[in-house]
């Protein structure tokens, strides 16, 4: 049994394995998913946050002002070309090509 938390605890045990054993080692102790890298992270948040926005109407001056002044905090004109970069630099990480792709095609 003990091994088999050990190998929970490292994300290295299966799925039945990890289902199990989570009410013995506590809430924080699973993950649904690995952890990203920051600028992965930040990079999801950020198409994300363009998506909403881009979807957004302007149903007057002062809206549409918010919404270009979100859309240029944003960099969302230059996130295509980020994900590009991300793309090269986490390239062997599936985690990562699944986090981007959920984050263009979402709504936000």
């Amino acid at each position: 049994m003990r091994t088999v938390l050990a190998k929970v605890a490292k994300g290295s045990a299966g799925p039945l394995a990890t289902l199990l054993a989570a009410p013995l080692l506590g809430p924080l102790a699973v993950r649904a998913e690995p952890a990203l890298p920051g600028d992965v992270t930040a990079y999801v948040t950020r198409l994300r946050d363009c998506n909403h926005w881009g979807g957004e109407e302007a149903t007057d001056a002062a809206r549409g002002r918010a919404i270009a002044a979100a859309v240029k905090r944003l960099r969302c004109d230059a996130a295509e070309a980020d994900g590009r970069t991300l793309r090269r630099r986490h390239r062997g990480d599936p985690a990562f090509l699944k986090a981007l792709d959920g984050a263009r095609d979402a709504d936000g």
